[in-house]
C-alpha cells in the first residue's frame, strides 16, 4: 500500500510538470510579446515624463521660474545683509579730548578711546586735529571691550593750542576667533596681569631751583608670558579728570620679573590727586611675545593662542 501511494504522488508531480511545460511551450511567444510591450510602455512613459518637464522648464514655466529664483536671491541677500548688520562691530567711541601745555611751545594731546565690542578688536590710524592744523598720523589698536588712552606727546606749535579733536581713520576690524580663544575675558586677564605697586607722584627741585614732577612705580609681570616693548601710560588725575599724561616703553618685561620705573614731568605742573598706570599690549600680535629658548614660531603661536 505504501509503495503504491508513493508511486501515485510521483505520477501526479510528473503530470503537473508536464502540463506546465506544455503551457509554457504553447504561450511562450505571447509572454515574450507581452513583456516587450510592457517594456515599451514603461520606457515611453519615462520619455514622455522627462520630455514634459524639459519643455515645462525651458519653455512653458521658464519665465516664472527665473522670477522665483530672482526673488529667492533677493530675499537671501536681504537676510544676509540683516544678519551682517546685526552682528557687525559698533563704532569706536571717543571721550575726554584734552590739551595739556607742557611749556616752551609744546603740548600733549590726549583722548580716551572706547571699544564697545566684546568680540571685536581693531587696528586703525589716528591723528589729532587742532584748531590750527591736522596732526601727524599714527598707528594704533584697541582690544575687545577696552578703554585706553590715545595720545600725541610733545607737539610743537608757535601759537597756543586750545582744542584737539581725535580723528580715527582706516579702521580694520578683527573678530575674535572663539575656536582659538574660547573665553576672551579669561584669556586676556591671564596675559594682562601686570601688577602696579608703590605708585608715587612727587614734586622735586633741581639744582637750578627748577621744580619738576616725578612719578615712580614698580611693575611685576605676574603672567606666564614675557613681552617685547610693553607700553605704559601714566595718567595724572584730579578726581575723575585727567590733568596730565605721559608714556614709557620698556625694552622687555619677562615673566615673574619686577622692574622699577621713574618718569619725570617738566613744564607747568598740575594739582594731582591720583595717578593711574595703563598697560598697552597687543595680545593678538605674535611679535609681542618673547619666544622660549629653542622654541619655534609655530610653538610660540600654539602656546600663546591656546
Amino acid at each position: 500500500m505504501e509503495d503504491g501511494g508513493l508511486l501515485l504522488e510521483e505520477e501526479k508531480e510528473t503530470e503537473r510538470q508536464y502540463r506546465f511545460s506544455l503551457w509554457w511551450v504553447s504561450h511562450r511567444a505571447q509572454i515574450k510579446r507581452l513583456a516587450i510591450g510592457l517594456f515599451i510602455a514603461v520606457d515611453t512613459g519615462l520619455l514622455l515624463f522627462g520630455g514634459w518637464h524639459l519643455l515645462d522648464a525651458f519653455a512653458i514655466s521658464y519665465g516664472d521660474e527665473q522670477l522665483a529664483v530672482a526673488k529667492m536671491v533677493a530675499y537671501g541677500q536681504a537676510d544676509l545683509h540683516a544678519y551682517t548688520v546685526a552682528n557687525a562691530a559698533e563704532d569706536l567711541d571717543v571721550d575726554r579730548e584734552k590739551v595739556f601745555s607742557t611749556g616752551g611751545g609744546t603740548y600733549d594731546l590726549y583722548a580716551s578711546l572706547i571699544n564697545p565690542n566684546a568680540d571685536w578688536w581693531a587696528e586703525f590710524t589716528y591723528s589729532f586735529d587742532t584748531d590750527l592744523e591736522n596732526g601727524e598720523v599714527h598707528e594704533g589698536f584697541i582690544l575687545p571691550g577696552e578703554t585706553k588712552p590715545v595720545v600725541d606727546l610733545a607737539v610743537e606749535s608757535d601759537v597756543p593750542i586750545t582744542e584737539a579733536t581725535l580723528s580715527i581713520e582706516d579702521v580694520r576690524w578683527r573678530r575674535v576667533d572663539h575656536h582659538v580663544v574660547n573665553d576672551y575675558q579669561e584669556w586676556s586677564s591671564d596675559r594682562l596681569n601686570i601688577i602696579v605697586s608703590d605708585l608715587v607722584y612727587s614734586k622735586e627741585t633741581r639744582f637750578d631751583d627748577t621744580i619738576f614732577g616725578r612719578t615712580s612705580f614698580t611693575l611685576e609681570n605676574a603672567t606666564a608670558f614675557s613681552y617685547y616693548d610693553p607700553v605704559f601710560y601714566v595718567l595724572l588725575k584730579k578726581g575723575d579728570s585727567v590733568v596730565g599724561v605721559n608714556r614709557t616703553t620698556l625694552t622687555d618685561l619677562d615673566s615673574g620679573v619686577s622692574k622699577e620705573v621713574v618718569l619725570n614731568w617738566f613744564g607747568a605742573l598740575p594739582s594731582v590727586g591720583d595717578v593711574e598706570v595703563v598697560v598697552e599690549l597687543d595680545l593678538f600680535d605674535l611679535d609681542t611675545y618673547k619666544a622660549l629658548e629653542g622654541e619655534s614660531t609655530r610653538d610660540t603661536r600654539t602656546r600663546v593662542f591656546r
